[in-house]
This record gives C-alpha cells, sequence and structure tokens, in this order.
C-alpha cells in the first residue's frame, strides 16, 4: 500500500512538472477563470444584483445570484475531471501506441489513472480557490461559515460519483474507441439539468424529476445551502443519503464495466486500436 501511494506521489509530481513548464498555459487558463468570474458577476446584475429583485427563484439564497451561480461555476471543473481524466487517459494512450505497454509493467492501469485523477483534482481546487477568493474579496459574492465543516463529506461524495460517471466514459473508449455516450449525455445533463446556472425550480417538473437522477444536482444543492444558508445537518441529511446512494449504485457498476471492457479488448486484440 505504502509503495502504491509513493507511486502515486511520484507521477502526481510528473504531472505537476509538466504543467508548470508550460507557463503560458498556465497563466491562459488562470485568465480564463478570472474572466468566467466578471462574466457572470455582470450577468448577475441582470438578475438585480445581489437584491434578487428579478429571480423569485433565488429567495431562498438571499435572492444572490453571483454567490448561486459561482458555485455552479467552480465545481464544473470537478464535474468535467470526474468525466473526463479516465477517458482522456486512456484515449491518449491508445493514440500513443503505450496502453498495452502499461497494462505488463509492475505500475498498473489503475495506479496510472488514479495519479492523472489525484493531479486533476489538484489543480482544479486551484482554480476552486481562484473563483472563490476572486468573487469574495474583488466582488460580491456573500458565504457563510456555519455549516463549512460539512463541505469536505459532499465533496469526497462527489469525486467519488463522478469517477464512477468517468470510469464508465473509460470502458466505452476501451470498447468503442470513439463515441461517449456517458460523457455526453452527463456532461450535457448536468449543464441543462443539474442547476449549474439556474435554479432547477425554473424547470418544468417532469425536468425536475429528471434532475434527481444526476449527482451535480445533489451536490450543488448541498453546497449552496450549506455554505449560502448555512442549513444545519438535519436539513441537509436527504440530499446526502440521495448523494450516497446515488455513488453506492455508480461506483460498484463503474468498477465491474472498466474491468469487462479490458478483458474483452484484451481477448478481440483491439486494446491499442483507435
Amino acid at each position: 500500500m505504502r509503495y502504491t501511494l509513493y507511486k502515486i506521489a511520484l507521477l502526481v509530481h510528473k504531472e505537476f512538472l509538466k504543467e508548470v513548464s508550460y507557463r503560458l498555459s498556465f497563466f491562459l487558463q488562470f485568465f480564463s477563470t478570472v474572466m468566467y468570474t466578471l462574466i457572470f458577476f455582470f450577468v448577475a446584475q441582470v438578475f438585480g444584483g445581489d437584491t434578487g429583485a428579478a429571480a423569485p427563484a433565488l429567495e431562498k439564497y438571499n435572492g444572490d445570484y453571483f454567490s448561486f451561480v459561482l458555485i455552479g461555476l467552480a465545481f464544473m471543473g470537478y464535474i468535467n475531471t470526474g468525466m473526463r481524466t479516465f477517458s482522456n487517459a486512456i484515449r491518449t494512450e491508445q493514440m500513443l501506441g503505450t496502453l498495452e505497454f502499461i497494462l505488463t509493467t509492475p505500475t498498473s492501469l489503475s495506479v496510472v489513472l488514479l495519479s492523472k485523477m489525484v493531479w486533476n483534482f489538484l489543480y482544479d481546487s486551484f482554480h476552486l480557490t481562484v473563483y472563490f477568493l476572486m468573487g469574495i474579496l474583488f466582488l460580491s459574492a456573500k458565504y457563510t461559515g456555519e455549516s463549512l465543516w460539512i463541505v469536505p463529506v459532499i465533496m469526497l461524495l462527489s469525486l467519488a460519483a463522478f469517477s464512477s460517471l468517468g470510469m464508465l466514459s473509460a470502458g466505452f473508449i476501451i470498447i468503442f474507441k470513439r463515441g461517449d455516450p456517458v460523457n455526453m449525455f452527463f456532461s450535457f445533463g448536468s449543464i441543462l439539468l443539474g442547476g449549474v446556472y439556474y435554479p432547477i425550480e425554473v424547470m418544468p417538473a417532469a425536468m425536475q424529476r429528471l434532475a434527481e437522477f444526476l449527482p451535480i444536482t445533489y451536490t450543488l444543492r448541498l453546497m449552496r445551502d450549506a455554505i449560502i444558508r448555512g442549513a444545519p445537518l438535519g436539513e441537509l441529511a436527504p440530499d446526502l443519503l440521495k448523494l450516497t446512494l446515488l455513488t453506492a449504485i455508480l461506483l460498484p457498476i463503474s468498477l465491474w464495466f472498466i474491468a469487462f471492457a479490458l478483458r474483452r479488448a484484451k481477448h478481440d486484440g483491439s486494446l491499442t486500436h483507435y
């Protein structure tokens, strides 16, 4: 176990060195984070700024659209990381012709993929910090610290759920090479139904029911209830339970599916095909 953690730490360090070597790319990503924050700050002014005069659906969040949408913006990075890390890594190794070689080395594919996921989540945490620091220190975002202790629990459950979807996505890439319905449907579904940019209460009842099958719905609602409203654990418990159940269903299915995809690709000799 200790040796595996050491390998992951080395691979994460390698990703860090690779990222900092491309300074222009790092700056441009930082710049885009700042720009998105500013864009939605000005969009929020259309909804009455922090008064929410034009947005009744935001009443329980003090009518503050900017504080509401900043959480959606910040956590979209985690969604994308969970959904795309595994499939992008496998697709890259397939195209480089190194996937089969990795599977024959003492370092398993799961360790390589896990290290990429850890690095991507660390990197996205930096962007998340930039979003909140800029929103709170320089703009008008307002959050309470009353229920901050529950945030790490929400994040861990969410990362497990998003990573499960990412493993399902990677399984499709291994089998079909191109065309990934999991990534497409859940990415677009999360943006459309998950309450990233607007409260799900503004959608028709049928769409709200569909939103209940998406982990992002519970992640964002829990985060907003915890750090905008300071809701107590008793009020957060139903959504925490639903997110836990979704994760408990998705995780074993995704582990089985990616193992099945690898076995099938090895059997028919298509592991290195792209």
